[in-house]
């Protein structure tokens, strides 16, 4: 039994859209699924230094080219979507492979002719949320360093070695030979979502299986005597945002700004003692016989004895782009402030991320790993 529940699971990547999908990709959730894509990367890099994939090793000009062929694959990363994950991981392996596949000291520095990325997109433009300036930036600084971007492309198969994408309009299908592929688009609810909303009833489920919420984050729930007992945010939580500029109310947009803003509302929520289940959540009427409450004082003076909707106050996008630079888009709520690219970008996208961090002494340790990085290079003695 409980109280409250509070649901923030997130979500899950959709493997199922495409065949091969779900036993071939990498997907990029959780930690764990970075530390087997840091492994699987190593692992590209030593399978693809074997004397087997060499040229020296053959004598038949056939097998000589043949064995290049392989090689390359082997070191070929395919990146599948294009919004600030895609866009990020695609800058941070440029950054990597140009360290440890650099002369005159890289480790792979043999295979500095070898490696590659491939970004694919299904849509015309990369990272669809930030302004045009931005978009066209990302897509500029990417294929500056080498990577190869394909725009309006569905991704039709994933197998072992390869990936097979298709043209939207034109229908001409491509088949790429890759070393690994990484899942960077479309979520799904994780069991326990599809599992909570086999309990309430149809109203609360939400668009691409997210559970629907009020504005103060509750969902639908069988009974009015439950009503206000389940509180769910983030990812997992549908709730129309308003906006002035739009003539349609759309959800909010599933990212970690929209999810830390509603894990606050919600703590406030429950800390102040509202009852949930009146609409608007109200604080409770008081006996004679209870104590003095500083806290009640205080939100009464405040006007706040009934709590106030969520609101989503958007402070901007950040998205890393590789070669230290970043693309900056501004903003306070639906009012755009500045955009930025470049160098200065990359300043103010670190010390965004050091803020974030929950504690000291993450940020101390961060901060020293870049340091570090930044003097002698990353340490792949893990991978």
């Amino acid at each position: 039994s409980y109280d409250h529940l509070v649901c923030a699971v997130g979500t899950s990547s959709r493997l199922s859209l495409v065949k091969g999908a779900a036993d071939y990709c990498f997907p990029l959730k959780t930690s764990q699924d970075s530390k087997r894509l840091r492994t699987a990367i190593g692992e590209s890099l030593e399978y693809a230094s074997r004397p087997d994939v060499q040229e020296y090793y053959y004598e038949d000009d056939e097998m000589q080219h043949q064995a290049s062929e392989e090689r390359r694959r082997r070191v070929h990363i395919a990146i599948v979507g294009g919004g600030p994950t895609g866009v990020e991981l695609a800058g941070e392996l440029m950054d990597f492979f140009q360290q440890v596949c650099g002369s005159p000291d890289g480790a792979y520095k043999h295979l500095r002719d070898d490696v590659s990325v491939t970004l694919i997109q299904s849509g015309t433009e990369l990272v669809p949320a930030m302004d045009k300036e931005l978009r066209a930036r990302a897509r500029q600084s990417l294929e500056e360093q080498g990577v190869r971007v394909i725009f309006n492309t569905r991704l039709q198969e994933v197998g072992q070695d390869y990936v097979v994408v298709k043209e939207k309009g034109s229908g001409a299908e491509e088949t790429i030979p890759v070393g690994l592929t990484v899942w960077a688009a479309g979520n799904a609810p994780v069991p326990f979502v599809k599992e909570l909303l086999s309990q309430l009833p149809p109203e609360a489920t939400g668009s691409a299986g997210r559970v629907n919420v009020d504005d103060w984050l509750r969902c639908p729930t069988p009974t009015p005597e439950t009503f206000g007992s389940i509180l769910v945010l983030g990812d997992v939580a549908c709730l129309n945002g308003r906006d002035k500029y739009k003539p349609e109310p759309e959800p909010l947009p599933q990212t970690a700004q929209v999810a830390g803003q509603q894990g606050s509302f919600a703590a406030r929520l429950l800390n102040r003692g509202y009852e949930m289940d009146a609409t608007p959540p109200r604080l409770p009427e008081l006996s004679s016989g209870e104590a003095f409450s500083l806290l009640r004082t205080w939100l009464v003076a405040r006007g706040l004895e009934e709590a106030q909707g969520f609101r989503f106050l958007s402070l901007g996008l950040l998205a890393y782009i590789g070669q230290e630079e970043a693309l900056n888009q501004v903003m306070l709520g639906n009012v755009p402030l500045f955009n930025y690219s470049g160098k200065v970008a990359f300043a103010l996208w670190r010390t965004v991320y050091l803020s974030k961090q929950a504690s000291t002494r993450n940020q101390a340790l961060i901060a020293f790993d870049w340091l570090r990085t930044e003097a002698f290079g990353r340490d792949i003695t893990r991978l």
